[in-house]
This record gives structure tokens, sequence and C-alpha cells, in this order.
């Protein structure tokens, strides 16, 4: 870095300022993104409406009946999807770097507003069923585009068109946290070229030298990850805003909910008030999650019938009852039944102090998970519904009874709420869940601490949409097996 050849911290710099070594690529292009962003959602429009007229006129009794009405609907329909894109677009589609599944939630909010654009219409028509045709394709536009930006992005990125180099100013947790989670989602574009420790670049009389990290780096952005020096990041602040240079501040980690806090801004003052409000206090959004549970758990109890008849099968060459009810706690710390279809022996709990008796490392991975990847109570078909979670579906029972959601942290026993301390206050204040952030994180391949952690994270950070968000990632994360023993 010439710039700063001589300068009494350049040898600081040297040792204390780590550099990546990437491969030359294409600079950072955003109108080419906006463009294919934009591109992206009006094939997926184009391909929607395609898909749902096409296959109402090759499926109709009367064709030709059917192609005036159809015709008409597309018009109607058109008009609707381009005021959502326009909508989308003002509120940064196209432009912003929005996390996935937060660019998904908005995408399906326009497309729930447009669904019920289109249910009016056809009510004031009276005429529902004929604009049945237009909800299908505002069904199917959200999936679509969800998809087609997915691929974009992808493509972008491998190209260097949506990739953003940026420098990671920070040595401690806080710089941690802000790069796994910057890793957790690539869509976004960030590449982290260089990490540079905060203490070397304390403002002084030959400068701060953040235009020269940039330069060093070739870097478009600074992102501050400082843990607790509000000093020091105060002074890189402003030394950022003096010379103009594009930065970010990720706070420490848990320092606020991450999604459930609102933020209001005031003019000509430097203060961004945060406010929280709990997902459990508010009532209407529980309504909502209580009549899907109830919902779900009814048509997944019809649709998961023949698995349980399967298992009454297999039950009749066992001794034992099909199901087993195990203490758990739920809402409030109060115990109830949570159900599963039986996998272990009868005599489980002999077998397993017999064997934690006989195997000190078996009683080490007992002590710290109370889980064990090869538990010997287990029977041979248990084992394959542990693998795939099928033993949990008579859960949707308990859902059903107001025990647990479809949705919430894994119920827990007794002995386990030390882990949780003080946290575990968080856990009582919702219902455990069928899934959970746990089930889709990797599940045993995780610590106890990060179990902990993610049952804190759900319940301050709750909503419906997070809710539906698990329960997508649920059925890849069954399908993998990940972490299921």
């Amino acid at each position: 870095m010439s710039s700063l050849k001589g300068h009494p911290a350049s040898q600081v710099m040297a040792a204390r300022d780590v550099n990546f070594a990437v491969a030359a690529q294409p600079k950072l292009s955003p109108v080419t993104c906006a463009i294919s962003f934009l591109a992206a959602d009006l094939l997926a429009a184009v391909l929607a409406q395609t898909v749902v007229v096409g296959g109402t006129v090759l499926f109709a009794a009367n064709p030709a009946r059917i192609m005036p009405v159809a015709t008409t609907n597309v018009f109607e329909i058109t008009v609707i999807l381009g005021i959502s894109i326009a909508y989308l677009a003002l509120r940064g589609r196209y432009t912003a770097r929005t996390p996935f599944w937060a660019e998904a939630s908005q995408l399906f909010a326009a497309s729930s507003w447009a669904i019920g654009v289109e249910f009016l219409v056809g009510f004031f028509n009276r005429d529902v069923m004929g604009h049945l045709p237009g909800l299908a394709i505002l069904l199917l536009f959200p999936l679509l585009a969800t998809l087609a930006n997915a691929l974009a992005k992808t493509l972008l990125v491998q190209t260097g068109a949506w990739r953003l180099p940026i420098v990671l100013v920070g040595d401690g947790d806080a710089a941690l946290a802000a790069e796994a989670a910057l890793a957790s989602d690539p869509s976004l574009g960030y590449a982290i070229v260089g990490r540079v420790d905060p203490h070397m670049l304390v403002p002084n009389a030959g400068g701060s030298h953040l235009r020269a990290i940039l330069e060093r780096h070739h870097a478009a952005q600074i992102v501050f990850a400082l843990d607790s020096d509000t000093v020091l990041q105060r002074q890189l602040i402003d030394s950022a805003l003096r010379d103009t240079v594009p930065f970010a501040i990720a706070p420490g980690p848990r320092a606020v909910p991450a999604l459930a806090w609102q933020s209001t801004r005031f003019f000509s003052h430097d203060v961004v008030m945060l406010s929280f409000q709990h997902g459990t206090s508010r009532t209407a959004a529980q309504m909502l999650k209580s009549a899907i549970d109830l919902a779900a758990a009814v048509l997944l109890l019809i649709l998961s019938s023949p698995i349980f008849l399967l298992a009454w099968l297999f039950n009749l060459f066992s001794d034992g009852p099909l199901f087993f009810a195990h203490p758990r706690l739920g809402i409030g710390g109060r115990l109830f039944p949570c159900l599963k279809f039986r996998t272990m022996v009868v005599d489980g709990d002999r077998v397993l102090q017999q064997a934690l008796a006989q195997d000190p490392a078996l009683q080490a991975e007992w002590d710290e998970t109370q889980k064990l990847r090869n538990d010997p109570r287990v029977t041979p078909f248990g084992r394959f519904l542990r693998k795939t979670s099928l033993d949990e579906l008579p859960q949707l029972i308990n859902v059903i009874r107001r025990q647990m959601s479809l949705v919430g942290p894994r119920p827990i026993v007794q002995s386990e709420v030390r882990f949780y301390g003080e946290d575990i206050a968080h856990y009582y204040n919702t219902r455990p869940g069928v899934t959970g952030l746990w089930q889709v994180s990797g599940r045993s391949n995780t610590t106890y601490a990060r179990r902990v952690q993610l049952d804190v994270w759900y319940v301050n950070n709750w909503s419906v949409w997070l809710d539906i968000a698990v329960l997508l990632k649920t059925l890849p994360a069954v399908l993998a097996r990940t972490g299921a023993h």
C-alpha cells in the first residue's frame, strides 16, 4: 500500500491487516444486476400465466368456451402483476441486498395483496369461479419468482457482477458473528476480502487510512463489527463519514433481536430508536398461528394415515404400545405427554443405565447433549423412524390438543432446564414445536449451547413468516437427514 509507506502505523498494518487472495473477477455492475432481477420476475410472471392458462385450456371440456375467459383474465392479471412488480421495485427488490427469506417475505406479502384484490374483483363481479385461473397465477408467481431470482443471483455472483468485496473491521465475537451471517446467505453477494484489527485504524494526525484500506484490498465497502468499544466505533464512523468511505455496521451478537425490532428516525438528530414488541403479545398474529397449527395438523394427520397404519402393523410383532408418551415441558413450564411412535425397547431405562455404566464415553455424550448417536435402546424399525423423523408424527395430536405448535423450540425434559439457565424463561413463553430452528440447523450435529441460542432467537424474533420459513426448510432437512439419529 504505497500511500502508507513510511507512516508509523504501516508496520502494524502489515502484521494485523489480513488480505485474502482472490481470482480476478468483473467489477460490480448494479445496472446489469437490476435488469437481470427484473427480467427474472417478468419471466416468472409470463411463465405462471402460460402454465395456468395453458393448463386450463388443455384440460377444459370445452376449450373454445374457456379461451375468451382465460384471455380476459390474463389481461387483468397482467395489470395486477405489473403493479406488484412496480411496488417491489420501489421497495428495492432489484437494487438492495436483502437476505433470501426477508426478500421472499416481501414477495409473498405483495402477492397476498394481489390475491386479495383479484378475489375482491371476482366477488363484486359475482364470478369468483371465473377468477380462479387468475388466483392460481398469483399463487404460482411468487414461487417461480423466488426460484428465478435465486438462480439469477447465483449466476451473477459466479460471474462477479453481483459480488461486493468488503473488508471486515473487527477482531472479536461481533466480527465472527458477522462473518458467519454473511456466509450463511451467498445470494447477498458479499465477499470478505480482508480483515483488519480496528485498533490499528484509530484516527490520528495522519488520518484513519480507511480509504487506503479499501484500495489495498480492492474492496467496495467496509463493515465495522466491534464488540463493545463504542468510543472507537464512533471515531471510525466519523472518519468514514469525513472520507466518504462506504461502510456498514454489524452490532455485537445478541445485541438486539435481529428481526423483531422497528426503527424510528428523527429529523435533524443522529438518533435511531429501536422499538421491540414481543411476538407473544401480538394477539392477531398468535391467533393466526393457532389457526395454521390446527388446520395444518388435521390435514397432515389425514395425509400421513398410511404411515400410522404401517407403524401399527410393525408394532404387532413387538411387545409394548404403539405410542410412547414422554413427559415434556410446555408453555409456562407445564408438563404434557409428548407423543411419539415407540422406537425403543420396553425396558429402555434399564438398558440405558446399563450401557452408560459400562461405557464412560457414552456417559459423557449423554451428559453433554442428553442424546446418543448410537442409542442401545432403539429398535431396528425405530431407528428407521428416527432417521426419517417419522417417529414424531404423533405430535400432530399434541398440536391439535394445543400442547404443542407446528413450529417452536424442541420440547425438553425437566433435567434439561439446567442447560438453559436464565434463558429458560424464553422457552416457557411459547409452545414447543414439532419442528423448529434446531431441526433445520443440523439437529444433533449442533452443540446444546447452540440449541439454546436457536430457541432464544426463535422466541425473540418470532413472526408468522418465520414459522412459514422454518416449515419450508423442514422438508429438505428431513430428506437430507442431517444430524438425525
